[in-house]
């Protein structure tokens, strides 16, 4: 009897769960589409871009350009390497903080 006026699960909390769930699954999608028509205009607008300054008569490519290029293709290789390093690191010192624990 004195189980009685317990209850395992209330129905309400179902309910909520179940609409919060989809609300999810409706915000993800609605994320998805967004981040889909934001890269076709990025795409788009890349486009008219490039094609309008290719048009142009008095255009002409900054000399340094390519340099500048070079030179971000080596800065963005040194952070990808720091990064891969940084978490070779971090993951190296989660196993020596285990191993520690452990001996403890």
């Amino acid at each position: 009897m004195w189980n009685a006026g317990r209850e395992t699960s209330s129905p309400g909390t179902e309910l909520s769960e179940n609409q919060a769930k989809k609300e999810k699954e409706r915000l993800i999608k609605e994320l998805q589409l967004i981040t889909e028509e934001r890269n076709d205009l990025r795409d788009c607008l890349r486009f008219l871009t490039e094609r309008s300054m290719k048009n142009r008569s008095h255009f002409r490519p900054n000399p340094y350009y390519e340099d500048l290029e070079r030179m971000e293709e080596a800065v963005m290789s040194i952070l990808h390497n720091l990064e891969m390093e940084n978490t070779e690191v971090h993951e190296n010192n989660h196993k020596l903080k285990k191993e520690i624990t452990f001996s403890r």
